[in-house]
């Protein structure tokens, strides 16, 4: 059985040292850092390609070395309206599970608002599960057929009861990630549970709000940080909240750091008792977009895996390619589709999307799961069983070709 983290201490000693993607605040320039396996953690943006950059469909500017984790690199794009929609044959329909409608899950939703999916004869129904566990087990079960989000330990347990699911696309990105000066998504810490800046010892038994505890996807950038100073969150109390709840106990120093992803992180911004000390990756995601056995299977129903991974790649590469929220429509059909107002979809900065997977995150989020005792396995799954590349690589290469 998975341990979780609740409201109280888990006594556990991590041995050895833990090699992550995290939105840090320390690294080099990253070259190293990239020719080395391990993602960038340089201050650089990520680069899109201009229109003046892309052929006609999607080029070669649609396809990156996955090797590439340096923070300044270029994330793959065709040209809007590409790939071109390849209709089924036969209608089919696709269940979709979430946790909730947020804005980095945008491709999906837009896919759906804007008729993507039904360009491509699919038809998606979305279903809200905000229990990562239940998220992956209807996936398991066939309750859904795709889950879209943070990958989560539930994921890489699934993978390791031989379910045969697949991570097949990427997902959002923060753009100003590794920069704690800018307020965005990440760890909040209330200032005077510090004796020095960098002092993270300190919060030995001190209180954290994560959602989903040492389970939790940003675990990794968490940790990242207050190993520092030989801290894991072993060694911290852990309130499983998120949102609006976690910036509450954090204002009312109910605990001493929160991970506050949008837009309860605007709640602290702009006050002096809290600073970000980590943010998320600088050059992956931590979140995508996995498959249940039959859409990735040839034998199965791959071709409708294909449909909907053209669908989401042509809305990415249509509606955000780049800085969306100087967009109304698109601006506009994300305040529908999240229940946010139009205004609090400007009020934070916009992600970037990659539909592309990174080589070797899901083994960097399973090097702290494993250490963390949030995974019922003990040694890590290799990247070959869990990812599955070819879907997005087909669906690009169906234009280039």
């Amino acid at each position: 059985m998975r341990r979780r983290a609740g409201d109280k201490w888990i006594g556990l000693v991590v041995v050895g040292s833990v090699a992550l993607s995290s939105g840090c605040v320390f690294g080099g320039d990253g070259n190293d850092d990239a020719a080395s396996g391990e993602p960038s953690t340089s201050e650089h943006q990520l680069r899109v390609p201009s229109d003046g950059d892309l052929d006609d469909g999607c080029g070669e500017a649609s396809a990156t070395d996955a090797a590439d984790l340096a923070a300044d690199r270029t994330i793959a794009r065709c040209e809007s309206g590409a790939p071109e929609a390849v209709p089924l044959a036969r209608p089919a329909t696709l269940r979709v599970g979430i946790s909730a409608p947020t804005e980095d899950l945008a491709p999906v939703l837009l896919a759906a608002h804007f008729d993507e999916f039904a360009e491509e004869n699919l038809t998606v129904e979305l279903v809200e599960l905000p229990d990562p566990e239940a998220l992956y087990a209807a996936l398991g079960t066939g309750e859904v057929d795709v889950v879209a989000g943070d990958l989560d330990a539930p994921f890489f347990d699934l993978v390791h009861d031989g379910a045969g699911v697949r991570l097949a696309l990427g997902g959002a990105i923060a753009r100003r990630a590794n920069d704690v000066t800018s307020p965005q998504p990440g760890l909040w810490l209330r200032n005077d549970q510090l004796t020095e800046p960098e002092r993270f010892s300190d919060l030995e038994n001190a209180h954290f709000a994560i959602a989903d505890g040492i389970a939790d996807a940003v675990a990794a950038s968490v940790t990242a940080v207050i190993r520092q100073d030989d801290l894991s969150l072993n060694e911290v109390r852990i309130d499983l909240a998120s949102g609006a709840e976690a910036a509450e106990m954090l204002h009312d120093g109910r605990v001493s750091g929160a991970w506050l992803d949008e837009p309860a992180w605007r709640s602290v911004q702009d006050n002096a008792r809290f600073r970000l000390v980590a943010t998320l990756p600088a050059s992956e995601s931590i979140g995508g977009i996995v498959f249940s056995r039959r859409l990735v299977d040839h034998e199965g129903d791959r071709a409708v895996g294909l449909a909907f991974t053209r669908a989401v790649v042509r809305t990415v590469n249509t509606y955000l390619a780049d800085d969306y929220q100087q967009d109304d429509e698109v601006v506009a059909a994300l305040a529908e589709e999240t229940g946010l107002s139009v205004e609090d979809v400007q009020a934070t900065p916009p992600w970037l999307f990659d539909w592309e997977l990174r080589a070797a995150t899901t083994e960097r989020l399973q090097s702290t799961f494993v250490q963390l005792g949030a995974v019922i396995y003990e040694e890590e799954i290799p990247e070959r069983d869990i990812v599955d590349r070819t879907l997005y690589r087909d669906a690009v290469a169906q234009v280039q070709g």
